[in-house]
């Protein structure tokens, strides 16, 4: 393809101009979300604006003449294009080209408001400030530096070089509009910017076609009811409640025809009475309809905000309705002796030093060539169409953006750790084509399908940040427990322990950390003949201060390995039965799980030897294990729900 390029460029003449691009806001934009629905919005109108951008970059010269992304397959990814991109364009052209990108992303935005604002019921002349807040909230940095058709040829990665180094310095600088506010109530989604009229909130809560959508004392901006109102084409917006109960519904989903058709019934006599359509299958009810709070008359008389009993008729007959639907739900999990989860996970995952790998600090100047970089585009739309296939049909999970590089997607934790893995394996495998294997790293949040949104997205990029920091060489993970009622466990790990040696004889090549998480929670769920107590876990927290020691001169702690090992050891006999087959489970050739798991949680243990995580290997060590119970009191890992 960029050999055509080069061929065709050399008609437009000599001179051309290199040009970075980027769009923002990013991060802040896609984040303020209270509603799945807000987060993918987000993340589809920046793409789209970017695609808007770059419109007359490719309908003028062509898209060959972007590098980066390769975008010939964007119209499947339009959640997923990068908002950075490069081009070549040729010196005459770039100052008309550059007013017409500006002026493409500017209307994009006034197109998309003006849709929306159509939409919404009479504010009484609040007009004006949607439009001012809609106006210019997506900008454009850019920089373009000077090429010729020989330095293309033959200098190409030293103008990689020059122009990476000028748009850093331009993303030291920011263009500010002198601020126009007032001490107006503030948007309780975004926090800094004013909410529209109460007037407005005041008709939306009575326009049934906004039902649901805006809570009874929700205020927000015009950029946040965009998101909120704004329609994506072809994507079904599924609620945190769908996500956390995907399994428990396939599960149950091809049950006796009896007791689904029963509960069924039961739902639908209840969703008529609420003016809700029936449903004819599990699959086609939504995932509150699975937790039985949700379907206590306290609950629905909030959520449907009935300010009467004379609304939906008797209060009694509502009443009775939603406790013949609990019962048939109680009588669904004593069937299949298992409730639905009601925690997932929020996965970010961002490859280590793509910057470098993009602008070729690896290869001599004569191989990095825009032929490669070119190669590089192309691996990376084919790396994130791969990591969403992957987390979409093995995962059971969803996915916001993957743009190759990096990743947002929601997990049940059914499904979380496994699926990890095996992302994180395939994005390095799809690099094998030029000889490289770059890592990644990710920042995974386990919350509550209650708990707040946009809290687990901030916890979840921090969580990114924190294993590229924290982890020598990066590569790594963060996991952040937030447990419904207010405790907070954060554990971190690099991905695999390499070149491990067991009891000082032989060596395992490669141990996965998640692997050996998921073990140790499957061994827990076993059935009571077969299973590894949770008191194991109990009890090892309760006795692991034993074996720590702090000296005061240097401020360190050491560890006792020996004495844990064989503490270690009595426990387990504790704790698994004699005729448990969790003794003969292998890890890898005659390896026996129960050998790893001893020599794996002594070197996690030891900040004498887990010398790659630079804070307390201590306490660590002491939140793996709350996790690992937490997962296990969770079912996860039970082999009836597999």
């Amino acid at each position: 393809m960029y050999h055509t390029l080069i061929e065709e460029i050399q008609s437009l003449g000599d001179e051309f101009y290199l040009l970075r691009v980027s769009i923002g806001p990013v991060q802040e934009f896609i984040s303020e979300a209270r509603k799945t629905r807000d987060l993918f919005t987000g993340s589809n109108l920046l793409s789209l604006a970017t695609s808007s951008s770059m419109k007359p970059i490719y309908d003028t010269y062509g898209s060959e003449f972007i590098i980066y992304p390769y975008i010939k397959n964007s119209k499947a990814h339009y959640n997923s294009i990068p908002n950075l991109y490069m081009a070549i364009i040729p010196q005459e052209g770039l100052e008309s080209t550059l007013k017409q990108m500006e002026l493409a992303l500017s209307n994009f935005l006034n197109e998309v408001g003006s849709e929306v604002f159509k939409k919404l019921p009479n504010c009484g002349g609040c007009d004006a400030q949607w439009a001012n807040q809609i106006k210019d909230h997506f900008y454009m940095n850019w920089v373009a530096i000077p090429i010729t058709i020989d330095e293309l040829t033959n200098s190409y990665k030293s103008k990689v070089k020059d122009i990476q180094h000028f748009f850093d310095e331009r993303k030291m600088t920011r263009t500010f509009d002198q601020w126009s506010g007032s001490n107006a109530k503030k948007c309780v989604q975004c926090g800094h910017r004013e909410s529209m009229p109460e007037t407005l909130f005041s008709e939306l809560q009575k326009d049934k076609r906004f039902k649901f959508q805006i809570k009874e004392n929700e205020r927000l901006c015009a950029i946040c009811l965009l998101k909120r109102f704004y329609d994506v084409h072809d994507i079904k917006f599924e609620s945190l409640s769908d996500i956390s109960v995907r399994p428990f519904k396939q599960l149950i989903e091809n049950g006796d025809a009896k007791e689904i058709k029963d509960f069924l019934n039961a739902t639908n006599n209840l969703r008529n009475k609420l003016h809700e359509t029936s449903v004819n299958k599990i699959e086609d009810l939504g995932g509150e309809w699975f937790y039985r709070e949700h379907l206590d008359y306290t609950f629905i008389e909030k959520q449907y905000g009935l300010k009467s009993s004379t609304e939906l008729g008797s209060s009694t007959e509502l009443e009775n309705l939603a406790g013949s639907a609990q019962e048939e739900l109680k009588n669904i999990y004593t069937i299949y002796d298992t409730e639905p989860c009601k925690y997932y996970m929020i996965l970010s995952m961002d490859g280590d030093d793509m910057g470098k790998l993009m602008s070729g600090d690896s290869l001599d100047d004569k191989d990095f060539t825009i032929d490669y970089q070119g190669d590089l585009s192309k691996i990376l739309a084919k790396s994130g169409e791969k990591l969403s296939n992957l987390i979409e049909s093995e995962g059971n999970g969803c996915t916001v953006y993957s743009g190759g590089d990096d990743l947002l997607a929601f997990l049940p934790i059914e499904t979380g750790l496994p699926i990890i893995n095996k992302l994180r394996d395939s994005f390095s495998e799809e690099f094998k084509s030029i000889n490289k294997t770059p890592t990644s790293s990710s920042g995974i949040v386990i919350l509550h399908h209650h708990d707040s949104l946009r809290r687990g997205l901030i916890e979840s990029r921090k969580n990114v940040d924190a294993a590229k920091e924290q982890f020598k060489g990066k590569d790594a993970f963060f996991i952040t427990l937030r447990v419904f009622s207010g405790s907070v466990i954060t554990w971190g790990s690099k991905w695999t322990i390499d070149d491990f040696i067991i009891q000082g004889e032989y060596a395992i090549d490669q141990i996965q950390v998640l692997d050996l998480l998921e073990r140790v929670v499957f061994f827990m769920n076993k059935d009571e003949k077969h299973r590894l107590s949770p008191d194991f876990i109990r009890d090892l927290m309760g006795e692991l201060p034993a074996f720590y020691k702090y000296n005061k001169h240097n401020s360190k702690w050491s560890f006792e390995c020996k004495m844990f090992r064989a503490e270690f050891g009595r426990l387990l006999k504790r704790h698994i039965s004699k005729e448990s087959d969790v003794w003969g489970d292998l890890w890898t050739g005659n390896n026996k799980t129960t050998d790893i798991m001893t020599e794996v949680f002594a070197y996690m243990a030891d900040p004498d030897r887990n010398k790659q995580y630079k804070n307390s290997v201590k306490d660590n060590f002491e939140n793996f294990l709350w996790i690992a119970l937490f997962l296990a009191r969770e079912d996860i890992g039970r082999s009836d729900k597999r």
